[in-house]
């Protein structure tokens, strides 16, 4: 009986002694990811400039000659962008390559305006920016790195035509004006 008591007395203070002691587990805990959050891309809604999609046919007086451009316009595959591809073939003494550019516009939310982004194969470049249409007119402005300021005041004149005022001032205050006319031809 003596040793059944000892026996006892040994267990509960084994029981008592293990109670206290921390549980440590060697199970594998196994942490899994979070599934990513999309985040929301909202597409520009081009439909106020929709009818520019298509080949259009510009001109515009330089230098005393009449320069000539087609620009096609077509969204983007992603539909983010408004693309500008536009060509001109040499005209005078001073130009005697194509210029070829691109303009890109596209929406930015966070500033609430629409942005064009312009460069070319000889070195131009610009960006403009404007809050959109008022009626059928559009007013873009911008400045340079160099100081020169740009303004574009475009309106439509109908679905296949439009008129551009358009305004450079060099950094030295000097204003070039000129009206450049285009007409939807396909």
């Amino acid at each position: 009986m003596k040793t059944s008591v000892l026996s006892a007395l040994g267990c509960a203070l084994f029981a008592f002694v293990i109670s206290g002691a921390p549980v440590v587990s060697t199970a594998q805990t196994t942490v899994t990811a979070a599934a990513p959050t999309p985040v929301p891309v909202p597409k520009p809604d081009f439909s106020a400039m929709s009818f520019l999609v298509g080949t259009w046919t510009c001109t515009q007086p330089l230098r005393g000659k009449t320069r000539v451009e087609t620009d096609v316009y077509t969204t983007s595959s992603d539909g983010m962008w408004l693309v500008d591809t536009a060509t001109s073939p040499p005209f005078d003494q001073y130009r005697t390559i194509p210029q070829n550019g691109n303009t890109l516009t596209t929406y930015d939310p966070t500033i609430k305006q629409w942005v064009s982004v312009y460069y070319d194969n000889l070195g131009g470049y610009g960006i403009e920016s404007t809050p959109g249409w008022q009626g059928n007119v559009v007013s873009w402005s911008g400045k340079g790195l160099d100081g020169t300021t740009f303004s574009d005041v475009v309106t439509k004149v109908s679905d296949t035509q439009t008129s551009d005022a358009n305004t450079i001032t060099d950094p030295q205050g000097k204003a070039t004006n000129v009206t450049i006319t285009c007409k939807k031809t396909g």
